[in-house]
């Protein structure tokens, strides 16, 4: 089961937040799960690698060197995913069938309006099953793939290359690890070999990017790239075909890129083509 949730807050008074508050809302989400599901808490914790959980930054706040100032009684939103049955279960219980009065974020409390995992209500939230999202592309069909697809990349988007890090989204990047992250999590596997295919058969063939810094734990500035990218393949059957199309998909869930879990690599397949 997948799920996205997207959270509606407010503040009573205006406010001025740090410029990245991905790590202060993943931390409260955390403390929100504890209720509801403290071994899987305990588990996301001691666990390496992607966590089965995405948490955003304030989806709609505009941002500035000083920080992101908040307006009273406006709204904004955040955005939480799950990439499990037990963590998209825990995330409905904690924020949809019993949402919190308030979240607090950078010891300031942001005034829950309303939760919704409903596509119609909110164009970043939505829930479907990973067997649902390979059948919409993988089941043989009377109906043409389409060889290219756009991504928009909402939140700094960053990837670990050769030991540095890359700001870039570049096919390899961007569809080696959405397939690393499906395998990870997905009960139905996928050929490892969508990186090689990716690096060799996909070109990217427009974008609209920008580099946006993202201060880390430590103070120090991790680079990612924000905006738009269209990926063409230059061959390649129906099945790889279909496997990049339903990880495009897959993206609005899982992410893409380091730092998910703590507001980077929010993604979603844009309805452009």
């Amino acid at each position: 089961m997948l799920v996205s949730i997207v959270i509606t807050v407010e503040t009573d008074a205006e406010t001025l937040l740090p410029r990245n508050v991905g790590r202060a809302h993943y931390a409260a989400i955390l403390q929100r799960l504890r209720s509801v599901a403290p071994s899987l808490v305990a588990a996301i914790h001691d666990s390496d690698g992607p966590k089965p959980l995405t948490c955003s930054d304030i989806l709609n706040g505009r941002s500035n060197r000083e920080g992101t100032r908040l307006e009273a009684a406006t709204p904004y939103y955040l955005r939480v995913t799950g990439l499990t049955q037990n963590a998209s279960q825990a995330l409905l219980e904690a924020l949809v069938e019993n949402p919190p009065a308030a979240i607090e974020i950078v010891r300031h409390p942001l005034r829950v309006t309303g939760a919704t995992a409903n596509g119609a209500e909110h164009g970043w939230a939505g829930s479907t099953a990973y067997e649902t999202l390979a059948a919409r592309q993988m089941l043989p069909g009377g109906e043409s793939i389409a060889r290219q697809v756009t991504m928009q990349f909402a939140s700094p988007t960053a990837f670990k290359q050769a030991g540095r890090q890359m700001p870039l989204p570049l096919p390899d990047l961007v569809f080696g690890s959405l397939v690393e992250r499906w395998n990870r999590f997905s009960p139905l596997a996928l050929s490892p070999e969508m990186r090689r295919f990716a690096a060799e058969m996909l070109a990217l063939s427009r974008y609209r990017l920008q580099s946006r810094p993202v201060v880390q734990k430590n103070g120090a500035l991790r680079i990612g790239g924000v905006g738009t990218a269209t990926y063409r393949a230059l061959g390649g059957d129906r099945y790889w075909l279909a496997t990049m199309q339903m990880l495009a998909e897959f993206a609005r869930y899982s992410g893409v890129g380091v730092q998910t879990a703590t507001g980077m690599g929010q993604a979603r397949r844009l309805e452009t083509d």
